[in-house]
């Protein structure tokens, strides 16, 4: 069965200007990877400079109650994009909000133990916020609506001390040993309210209701053009908090079974999961195979509602596609156990990024 070692957390994750590869057990207190010197050749640019080309993404994704979505800040230097979109899974309804955010110092915060990132207009509120100390996180949102969607307001916290709390952290070349790709991520129980208010008057309110949330932060030296595609569930399978994030992208590292972001968090313990391969040869509406070659992972995504979001903006030029469908199928802990699962919500995001 596929293993990938799981070291000590390092203090940084770059050190003496070289990027620290592994999978790690916790996390370091700020997630950094800016410093690395030449990551994109021989000539020696100021990494004033080469730090522009990384790119951060945060993701607060929950599913609760009646509601699976995520909230989800894009950090591009220049400019920012944050984007709240979530589906009733009874009714299958989509509901999306996102705005571009002007130009300040940072949109995806580094400091893991206490921090907080925040997009605010007129009509537009998203805050995520957390404190390790105290044990919390907690995503807030107050969205106006219009002639299409209706205003829609949340409050979500999860507790980093529950006892299902899971995380890892994972740094890999991207695609060599000059620059590197880096993923924090962490399961979460979770809890909270979402209302909806239509032009109509008519209301919508899921109350204090419980369930699963997963947290991650990525920060990528880019390419000039990236694409790729990842799956990811939070959900509760035989009484368990079962979250999982696979992914294949073009900056893949080039040992895939030694260095990669595919984790596996169950029952609060972690399990790396080996590289896959993810096809659908109905296209990206059609259904999903996600397989590897050591029997660990042996899924199928079957879409139910998806998003089309381009933006272009100064240097930007991006195309997102995000999923909300369903999987069946097996995926396999560390410990040998089985978990096997039908209907099981979860998102879907295949990309194109040019910078």
């Amino acid at each position: 069965m596929y293993t990938r070692e799981i070291k000590e957390t390092p203090d940084a994750l770059v050190q003496n200007n070289k990027p620290v590869f592994g999978s790690f057990k916790g996390h370091p207190k700020r997630f950094d990877i800016r410093g690395v010197f030449k990551p994109y050749g021989t000539f020696p640019l100021p990494t004033f400079i080469t730090n522009l080309r990384i790119k951060s993404r945060l993701n607060f994704s929950f599913d609760i109650g009646d509601y699976i979505g995520r909230i989800i800040f894009v950090d591009a230097k220049i400019i920012g994009y944050s984007e709240v979109i979530f589906w009733n899974k009874n009714t299958k309804q989509k509901f999306a909000y996102h705005s571009l955010m002007s130009m300040r110092k940072r949109f995806v915060p580094h400091d893991l133990d206490f921090a907080s990132t925040t997009s605010y207009s007129r009509k537009r509120y998203i805050r995520i916020s957390w404190d390790r100390k105290h044990g919390k996180i907690s995503a807030v949102f107050d969205l106006k609506g219009d002639s299409v969607r209706p205003s829609a307001h949340g409050a979500i916290s999860a507790d980093f001390t529950d006892d299902q709390f899971a995380e890892m952290t994972c740094s890999r070349p991207n695609p060599t040993s000059r620059r590197c790709s880096a993923l924090y991520d962490c399961s979460l129980s979770a809890k909270g309210t979402l209302s909806l208010v239509y032009k109509n008057g008519e209301t919508k309110t899921m109350a204090d209701s419980t369930g699963v949330a997963s947290f991650n932060i990525t920060r990528t030296y880019m390419r000039f053009r990236s694409h790729g595609e990842f799956i990811e569930a939070f959900s509760k399978v035989k009484g368990h908090n079962l979250v999982f994030h696979i992914a294949a992208e073009s900056h893949d590292a080039s040992n895939t079974d030694k260095y990669n972001l595919n984790m596996l968090f169950y029952n609060g313990k972690a399990t790396p999961l080996p590289p896959v391969v993810i096809t659908h040869t109905m296209g990206i509406n059609g259904q999903w195979v996600i397989q590897d070659t050591e029997n660990m992972v042996d899924l199928t995504f079957t879409p139910v509602s998806s998003s089309l979001k381009k933006i272009s903006a100064i240097i930007l030029r991006t195309v997102y596609r995000s999923i909300y469908g369903t999987f069946e199928g097996t995926l396999v802990t560390a410990d040998g156990e089985k978990i096997t699962f039908k209907s099981l919500p979860g998102l879907a995001e295949n990309y194109l990024i040019r910078l």
